[in-house]
């Protein structure tokens, strides 16, 4: 292979800029502006395709001499032939010559990789990133048809998928070099909340969990995702009133008012179907403590009705003073459990008032009363099978969780009292992404691709790309200097064959 002539990297982009000027001239009259917008920008696509090669022919072949000296003392000799390796960019894909170094027994280093930046893949750090980009929003199959609409570039929808767990590969040391947002930039209030949320796997993967099925229960399509949230929240001033007639009576205006006036600071997210729910919990407790660590906030736990969540939480969270709030929403939906039990689900106003009268009371911090109240519904009245199962049900998880629906109190003290935070995350970083018609995630796969979103909807998609080159240029430096290298028979004009002939994939 030959080096790239800077001559003629510019004589093919001078031409291209030609050609694009003269059709410009020559179709000005006959085409409209969106056909004209359309061929300029292939053009132009053509042009910085030229401009990239030039970037390559100045940058070298990385020819550092007739050897190269290793730490290890040993001794690689420059070959006279040029090696090539595909690039492909978001102009398109050229052939990239270099210099290689090898000694018998060791296989080859190229430094030209290193000097430039290359990444493993033939595809660029730009295009990696656009790819990851489309494919945290989308499907890989539409991902793989916007590139191709946006850009005119043709790439698998499998390579969407191997690419994005490539960069999911650099989520946990990221977060754990994450400097935490600034103190003035955070709320009075420490919040921790966790939900989890199904993510549809494929079956062979489903088997392999060995799902145990009781009598009558559906085959599960679905593994269940932890997702865990940090943030803060300022102090919010509202009466019991207020909140029942939000809940009950809902105003929109008022509601849409309020939902402006206090917002979630800083919301840093994270949802797994691979790690155990302990390690979720662990690190969002983590990054709670980096944000403040010397626990000068009031730290709140969201959680809701999963006692075994509650019990994971307050475990993990021994020796750090919190306040644990059941979320006001399932309180309210029990309550209409039993109002509509009790009046019928037609009785609209009746259910109404019922369900408003009962909130109110529990608000206001008589929770024992309407437990009482419903005990002696049951000696009473006379109930069929269905209501009375209802209303013990609602007593049941009344009486569980009453150690976290001290409402009167944490309505003074200005807390936040409903998880409608980490239930939004659970649709925008899962279900958004994950659900789908025909969708089915093998488990590394999903994996990979929701680390990829807890990124992006934390809003550090930026600075993790840019941490992800940084540790990526690390080992590729460690593989060249530890004579890795390149194997004899090496192709570049096979996609990824290196990388996959080092990682054994």
């Amino acid at each position: 292979m030959r080096a790239i002539s800077k001559e003629k990297c510019i004589s093919d982009g001078k031409l291209g800029l030609q050609t694009l000027f003269s059709f410009v001239r020559e179709n000005a009259e006959a085409m409209q502006a969106y056909e004209m917008e359309k061929n300029i920008f292939q053009l132009a696509q053509t042009i910085a395709l030229s401009g990239m090669k030039y970037y390559f022919a100045e940058k070298g072949t990385g020819n550092i001499g007739p050897e190269l000296k290793l730490e290890n003392d040993i001794i690689l000799k420059k070959e006279n032939r040029l090696h090539g390796r595909d690039y492909f960019s978001i102009f398109g894909k050229l052939k990239v010559p270099r210099s290689c170094y090898r000694s018998e027994g060791n296989c080859g280093v190229m430094p030209l990789d290193g000097q430039a930046d290359l990444p493993d893949r033939c595809y660029s750090y730009l295009l990696q990133e656009i790819m990851d980009y489309l494919s945290v929003r989308d499907s890989f199959d539409e991902s793989k048809a916007t590139l191709e609409k946006v850009l005119g570039l043709k790439v698998s929808s499998s390579r969407f998928e191997v690419v994005a767990r490539d960069t999911s590969t650099s989520y946990d040391e990221f977060y754990e070099h994450k400097s935490p947002p600034f103190p003035k930039d955070e709320g009075e209030f420490q919040v921790l909340s966790f939900d989890g949320k199904g993510v549809p796997v494929i079956k062979r993967e489903l088997a392999e969990l060995k799902a145990r099925m009781g009598k009558g229960e559906k085959r599960q399509k679905k593994k269940e995702a932890l997702v865990g949230i940090s943030y803060t929240v300022d102090k919010k001033d509202r009466s019991a009133e207020d909140v029942a007639k939000g809940l009950i009576y809902p105003d929109k205006t008022r509601n849409n008012h309020e939902q402006n006036k206090v917002k979630a600071k800083n919301i840093r997210r994270l949802a797994s179907l691979e790690r155990k729910k302990a390690d979720v919990v662990d690190e969002i407790i983590r990054d709670a403590q980096a944000r403040d660590p010397q626990y000068r906030r009031q730290w709140v736990v969201l959680l809701d009705g999963a006692l075994h969540l509650w019990t994971l939480v307050e475990g993990h969270l021994k020796g750090i003073e919190h306040v644990g709030i059941l979320d006001i929403i399932h309180v309210v939906e029990y309550l209409w459990l039993a109002g509509n039990a009790l009046h019928g689900n037609n009785e609209t106003k009746k259910t109404n008032q019922w369900v408003y009268k009962h909130l109110l009371a529990i608000l206001e911090g008589r929770v024992g009363r309407v437990i009482g109240g419903l005990k002696q519904i049951i000696a009473k009245r006379r109930l069929n099978k269905s209501q009375l199962q209802s209303i013990k049900d609602v007593i049941r998880y009344f009486k569980n969780h009453r150690p976290w629906m001290k409402y009167d109190e944490y309505l003074k003290a200005g807390y936040p009292i409903g998880t409608g935070v980490v239930e939004s995350s659970c649709g925008h970083t899962v279900k958004k992404r994950m659900e789908g018609s025909g969708r089915r995630w093998s488990i590394e796969g999903a994996e990979s691709t929701l680390l990829l979103r807890s990124v992006y909807t934390s809003g550090d998609w930026d600075i993790y790309w840019e941490a992800h080159m940084q540790r990526e240029r690390t080992l590729l430096n460690q593989r060249m200097f530890g004579a890795i290298g390149y194997p004899d028979d090496y192709d570049t004009d096979r996609d990824d064959l290196y990388l996959d002939r080092l990682t054994g994939t």
